[in-house]
């Protein structure tokens, strides 16, 4: 922000996070002032209540005004300070933990690149609304781009979460990065057992500080969703194109569908739990069978996770020699088949690779890179070669990446054995009772 606008500013006690009024060239917009880009060209961005942002360049004449209370859809806002302290109103209580990714991001303009930079107390003075939905406690446990989260960071939040419902919290809120947020929701999935509050995961496709982010409107519709009733590890992200909505996703259940739409995400082989609708901020059920709350109900942590698994997939050409080299080091394996659940095993070495494996007493599991519809290895003659081999995982329709999820989590808590035949059992919703068909758009 350039020098003058610095000193307008501070003549009228205007910081980052205040809501104003700024008339410009006969034009008047209303928002709340968000803090300076790093390596910014002194450029002035509002935050509109529409959740898009303005940008006045430094060469424009302005006036600048501070404003009253927020959108009209939020209860009265206490200021942004009193939601790090502890009050006595009648309103949930929501952790809110940060692990990083674009929503806890700005561009940084002298490179063009996106990097984590925001503490806790910047994400809620961006969205000040937040305090007139529940009592906020934020924090940052990581600043982890999701590409670089890692199986043992998914054990580092499930205890952070873990201790949030001890302190009797109404939900909790994990901001994380986009691009592996399907495995971390399935890894909270698991680890967190007799889930008693909602856990959200919510992430953004665009930053905080560009035009057309949706992590403003994902946030609070997240925030909405940890005060609901579903006691299941969630994740709210965009429900459409527009800013009409959040779909709220079961966590073992969801896939990031495309690199950079801000609707990307998709309920695979059955239907979102819910939707928060922003117009109105309430939550609407979509499903009946989900688990209740009860904050009296003890939520058990059972985080071990045995790294030693690996998600192959399979492709024309693949050889034995390719196999054998992502097995090397393995107890487990999901394989990402071809339709029904398929691998080319009329190669013998490739045939003759899997049976030792698996007699070694290492676990063999198949999906279908299909995504929608099931696993089944009775119809053609290679799938019932396969199950004769001892690859497991007939008639499921788990995402592959919730399957890898789910083995390294079994592996680490139970043996062998024990893990073959819960990898069969529907344990946290990843696998549907039936498989309907629908329109795959």
């Amino acid at each position: 922000m350039s020098p003058d606008f610095e000193e307008k500013l501070r003549k009228k006690d205007i910081g980052p996070g205040d809501r104003i009024r700024v008339s410009s060239r006969g034009k008047e917009y209303k928002g709340f002032l968000m803090p300076p880009s790093t390596g910014g060209s002194g450029t002035l961005v509002l935050k509109l209540d529409s959740g898009y942002n303005v940008g006045l360049s430094p060469d424009h004449d302005f006036e600048v005004e501070k404003v009253g209370n927020v959108d009209e859809r939020f209860s009265e806002v206490s200021p942004v300070e009193e939601s790090f302290e502890k009050t006595d109103r009648d309103i949930p209580q929501v952790s809110i933990l940060l692990a990083g990714g674009t929503i806890a991001s700005r561009v940084d303009y002298r490179t063009g690149a996106v990097k984590p930079s925001f503490d806790e107390k910047e994400l809620l003075s961006f969205n000040p609304e937040l305090s007139g939905i529940a009592d906020i406690e934020a924090r940052k446990i990581m600043d982890t781009l999701s590409e670089n989260i890692q199986p043992r960071d998914w054990t580092e939040i499930a205890e952070e979460v873990k201790k949030e419902t001890d302190k009797g919290k109404d939900g909790v809120v994990v901001a994380h990065g986009t691009d592996t947020m399907g495995y971390t929701a399935a890894a909270l999935g698991f680890m967190l057992e007799d889930l008693s509050v909602p856990v959200v995961l919510v992430g953004s496709q665009r930053s905080s500080d560009r035009g057309s982010s949706d992590a403003h409107q994902n946030l609070v519709c997240a925030t909405k969703a940890a005060t609901s009733d579903i006691a299941e590890v969630m994740v709210c992200m965009h429900g459409s194109s527009s800013d009409d909505f959040c779909y709220l996703h079961p966590g073992t259940k969801v896939r990031k569908m495309h690199t950079s739409r801000r609707d990307a995400f998709r309920t695979v082989n059955g239907e979102p739990l819910a939707k928060v609708d922003w117009e109105n901020l309430e939550v609407e059920y979509i499903r009946k069978d989900y688990r209740r709350k009860d904050k009296d109900r003890e939520t058990k942590l059972k985080d071990g996770f045995n790294e030693e698994v690996a998600l192959i997939k399979v492709y024309p050409g693949m050889d034995a020699q390719a196999l054998d080299a992502q097995l090397q080091g393995t107890e487990g394996v999901v394989l990402e088949g071809t339709g029904l659940g398929h691998i080319p095993i009329k190669n013998d070495s490739m045939r003759r690779m899997l049976e030792e494996y698996v007699d070694d007493g290492n676990v063999v599991f198949m999906t279908s890179q299909c995504l929608y519809g099931r696993v089944n290895m009775n119809v053609y003659e290679t799938g019932v070669d396969l199950q004769n081999l001892g690859v497991v995982g007939n008639l499921n329709d788990m995402l592959p990446e919730t399957a890898y999820v789910k083995l390294g989590w079994l592996l680490g808590n139970y043996d062998k054995e024990k893990t073959k035949e819960l990898m069969l059992e529907n344990m946290r919703g990843e696998i549907s009772q039936r498989t309907e068909h629908e329109e795959v758009r």
